[in-house]
């Protein structure tokens, strides 16, 4: 009998040891804060949706990511949505469960750090939090598979709010539970111009009224006349565009994307006249990669402006994909040769350098040439 006691407590302790190895955390924010997250349902009836059932819809989610001194407990929060998680293993050819498992220190509903404790920081920091607004891929992933380099300027004192269309993103959940289903995307020209165009309809109506009544209604600690905006591949294209048309934001960065709109233009409509940074693949803009839009943007500006390419990447690993794949390495043939943790690193030190300078007016050399410390980092940019 104590036999085959000591063999079944042999064998659960093997079940434990396994479940706790396949709880893998995504990479943890590297700042001073721990992260809280909420969602608000923004309203706004648009009836010339290009993704829309019948062309009409009547609202978009706002996730906005901020730093909070509350600790994580555990075991900590599921990273990804069940059905965000199913779509892309099946997309991108990963094992069932491999993204359904993974889990993150962001803590839904968290307090807010509270803009006393900000108070004091030294003279560069607001009282309030700044403010980045930020767009995901057409098709996604949506914000939420965003989280790592969205959580990592949270935790370094940003505000930072992702902003998810319905229907375009494959799955999307409202805080009422409500899950939306996205559609297969064309992605033609006319198609993902006319997604542009409503990208940019929802960022302008968002910072034009949405955000001072979320500030307003819930009491956020939010700065909203210091509001910088970036985004991956479409949402990236859309902060440029988006900076041309308003002065409510003060810079804009885009994690290569391909740009439309006037900013596409090769001529002086193309001029931004405001702090940009085109942070991209190793071949975009180059001879053999087709767009062209890379290659003769940064020739027009008479603003501040960086471009800067990353051996070893492509695409996708300029989202959270770039981690993912580190957690199967023959699954994802849609992602680059660079290491993903290292491409984690890029990605949260140069995106938090751009705006620390742009918004906060703290200089990081990083900015000014090719860095030592990111060999893999191709510094492109004329300065001006």
């Amino acid at each position: 009998m104590g036999y085959f006691r000591t063999i079944l407590i042999v064998m659960l302790i093997g079940v434990w040891v396994l479940g706790v190895a396949r709880a893998v955390a995504i990479p943890a924010p590297t700042g001073p804060y721990q992260v809280g997250m909420r969602k608000y349902a923004i309203e706004h009836y648009n009836d010339h949706d290009p993704v829309a059932p019948n062309n009409l819809s009547t609202a978009f989610l706002a996730t906005i990511f901020y730093p909070t001194l509350q600790i994580p407990q555990t075991p900590l929060s599921s990273y990804l949505n069940s059905e965000t998680a199913t779509i892309f293993e099946r997309y991108w050819n990963y094992s069932t469960g491999t993204l359904a498992s993974l889990t993150s220190t962001v803590q839904e509903d968290a307090p807010f750090l509270e803009s006393e404790i900000l108070n004091g920081k030294g003279d560069n920091v607001p009282s309030h939090l700044p403010v980045i607004l930020f767009g995901p891929g057409a098709g996604g992933p949506p914000v939420e598979g965003n989280t790592i380099l969205l959580s990592e300027l949270a935790s370094y004192g940003y505000a930072v709010i992702g902003l998810d269309h319905p229907f375009e993103q494959p799955f999307i959940r409202y805080l009422n539970g409500t899950g939306v289903m996205g559609i297969a995307i064309d992605y033609s020209d006319d198609s993902i111009t006319a997604i542009y165009e409503t990208r940019l309809e929802d960022n302008a109506v968002f910072l034009d009224h949405h955000l001072t009544e979320l500030v307003d209604k819930y009491e956020l600690p939010l700065n909203t006349e210091l509001v910088g905006a970036f985004g991956f591949s479409l949402g990236g294209a859309a902060a440029l565009g988006t900076l041309q048309r308003t002065d409510r934001l003060v810079s804009a960065l885009n994690m290569d994307g391909t740009l439309f709109g006037d900013p596409a233009f090769n001529s002086t409509t193309a001029d931004i006249r405001k702090p940009v940074f085109l942070l991209g693949n190793e071949d975009h803009g180059g001879e053999y990669f087709g767009d062209f839009s890379w290659a003769t943007f940064p020739l027009w500006q008479t603003g501040y402006q960086r471009k800067m390419l990353v051996n070893g990447t492509i695409h996708r690993d300029f989202c959270d994909d770039t981690f993912w794949k580190t957690l199967e390495l023959d699954a994802n043939q849609g992602a680059g040769t660079i290491n993903g943790l290292e491409q984690v690193r890029v990605l949260n030190s140069y995106v938090r350098a751009f705006f620390d300078f742009t918004l906060l007016g703290q200089h990081s050399p990083i900015l000014d040439g090719p860095s030592p410390e990111f060999p893999e980092v191709i510094f492109s940019s004329p300065s001006s």
